[in-house]
Order: structure tokens, then sequence, then C-alpha cells
């Protein structure tokens, strides 16, 4: 049983002779051994020294080896506690091993039995020690690559942004008119979407949905968009097909896919007779729907070529004129009653 020096042990006995016996067996095993005659002493040397194993007696004047193992084990749970007794009491050793005691022998002590505890019990808070480490090492290591994987989501994130952003410009290039149409309808879907409390997912595909509804008029020609009379069939029937050119360009974008719905949808009706599919309302979401009623605002305040701008309370009685057949009640009603045009 020869053991590194450094190991330190505690004999903690008020008779002396049992001290000894127990420390010429353990010194020539190699350990560093301390003596305490009695709990209070224990107590203060175990303050002053970081040991790996403790002998305690059950039996002592005053403090008894039972409270001085409750205050060992309130001060070091890694410690090995052996307790000793002259004493066969089946329920003194249960009582010992509930407090935290590692092992129980009976006095005089078998110094084979006591060879085999203390290697055992030593072995096994090696082996706790260890594994404690490594857990250690493997928690910081899953927090550190937690953490290197929440910040390239971060640095993705914003990337994909300034994609979508740079997406945005091209399509606001292609129209003068609608310089900054893109930024304020986000603007106001986000604080829709912030009040319909939608979650975090929900909001950034409702971000980028609402940059890019207009994709698709890149596809439509610049005659058109800039036309300062009113359109004909054919060239509103044209101007129609922005959404699913703007599906198109943006249906290989993966992180683009969930958007798509609004990039297509965003004129879609509450009552059905929208483009370009006529969906039932049963079949839209709630993303298109608030970027609807967003770029509609939005529109009707703006200047267009063909006319002027409608002022505030003129635009918002047009949205509550067309409750339940083209917008959302409930969205209108959050809109105007939050004052989320402001």
């Amino acid at each position: 049983m020869s053991q590194d020096k450094s190991i330190k042990v505690l004999i903690v006995d008020d008779e002396k002779e049992a001290c000894k016996i127990l420390d010429i067996f353990l010194t020539k095993a190699g350990f560093e051994t301390d003596f305490a005659f009695n709990g209070v002493e224990a107590l203060k040397r175990f303050k002053e020294k970081d040991y790996a194993l403790v002998l305690l007696d059950v039996r002592m004047p005053g403090i008894d080896g039972i409270e001085t193992l409750k205050r060992i084990r309130r001060e070091n749970g890694d410690c090995v506690v052996i307790m000793l007794t002259a004493v066969d009491d089946v329920d003194t050793a249960l009582l010992t091993l509930k407090e935290g005691a590692n092992d129980f022998l009976r006095k005089p002590v078998e110094l084979h039995e006591l060879k085999h505890s203390v290697e055992s019990q030593l072995e096994k808070r090696a082996l706790i020690i260890e594994n404690r480490f490594y857990q250690t090492r493997l928690e910081d290591k899953v927090e550190e690559q937690t953490k290197s994987l929440n910040e390239l989501n971060a640095y993705l994130k914003r990337t994909n942004l300034e994609i979508v952003r740079a997406l945005a410009e091209a399509i606001e290039a292609k129209d003068p008119y609608v310089k900054g149409h893109c930024s304020r309808v986000t603007s106001f879907s986000l604080k829709l979407g912030n009040a319909y409390n939608l979650d975090e997912q929900q909001m950034e595909t409702l971000e980028y949905g609402a940059l890019l509804h207009d994709i698709g008029k890149i596809g439509i020609r610049g005659s058109i968009l800039n036309k300062a009379g009113p359109l004909s069939d054919e060239e509103f029937e044209h101007v129609k097909t922005h959404p699913v050119i703007g599906e198109r360009i943006i249906s290989h974008i993966d992180f683009l896919k969930d958007a798509m719905f609004i990039v297509k949808h965003h004129h879609e009706r509450r009552d059905g007779n929208g483009y370009p599919d006529r969906l039932p309302d049963e079949k839209q979401n709630i993303l298109s729907k608030i970027v609807l009623m967003a770029d509609a605002y939005d529109a009707m305040t703006s200047d267009r070529p063909y006319r002027k701008a409608l002022i505030e309370r003129k635009a918002l009685e047009i949205l509550l004129e067309n409750c339940g057949t083209q917008f959302d009640s409930e969205l209108v009603d959050l809109f105007i009653s939050k004052q989320l045009y402001k």
C-alpha cells in the first residue's frame, strides 16, 4: 500500500495507543499523518490542511465522532472518512454512513481490513475527482463551443440581413418613387409583429419578407413602374406578376425559404380576391397579412407618379373601410389602437 507522500491522513482518537498503532502502519505505507485526540482539535487541524483521509473514532468526549463527521462534511465532501468504534452497533454504523462516512470499521482494527478499506476508498475518491475534472472540462468545452456557435449564428444573421438590405436597395433603385418604401414597410411590419406577439423566428422571417416583398418588381418594366398616369389593364396584369417573379428570384436562397410565402402572397386578400393565387383566408398566414397591410398603408401615405400622398387620417379610414375584405380586422385594430403608424 505504498502511497504518494502528498496524501495526508488525520487520525482522530482519544486513545493515544490506538493512534500510535495506526500512525506506524500508515507512515510505513507512505502517508503523511497527523493526530487529534478530540473533535475540537480534529476540526481545527482539518481547517489547516487538505486531508485526503480521516480515521475518526465514534466515541470521544466533548464533540463525538458523528458530530465531527457532520462538520467535516460541511467543509469538504471529497475527503474520505472511515469511522472507527469499539462497539459493534449496526444502528451507529448506519447513522455514520447516512451522515457521509465512507466506511465503518470495528476496533481493534484489523490492519488488513484497514488496508483494504483505505485503498478502495481512496481509489473511489480519485475516480470521483478525476470524473469531476473531466466533467468540468467537458462543460467548459461545451460552453466554449456553444459560445462560438452563438457568435457564428449572430454573424450569419447579420450577414443575411445585409444581403437582404442590399437586395431591397436594388428594388428601390429600379423605382425612385419608392425610395425608402421597403424600410418603412419593414418598420411597420415589425411593430405589428411585436404587438401580435410573434416569436423570434417569425420576426426574423417577417423582416426578410417585408424587406423583399417587392423584389419581383426588378422584372417589371421601368416605364410601367414610373408611369405618371393610371395603368392600363394590360399594364396592371404585368405588375401583378411581380410576386411570382419575386418568389422565383429568392427560391434558391436557402435562408429565405420561409420568406418566400410573404413575397409571393403579400397581395392576397382576406376575401380571397387577391393575387396571384386568389388564396382563401385560411390558406394565408399572419406574416403575409401583416406585410399586406404595412405595404398598403405606406403606399397610401407616400407620393407616387400618378398621385400625391394621402394624409394619415384618410389612410387609416381606408384601412377601416376594408377590414374583413382586404385586411385582417385584428391587425387593423392593433395598428390603429396602438398607433403603430407613428
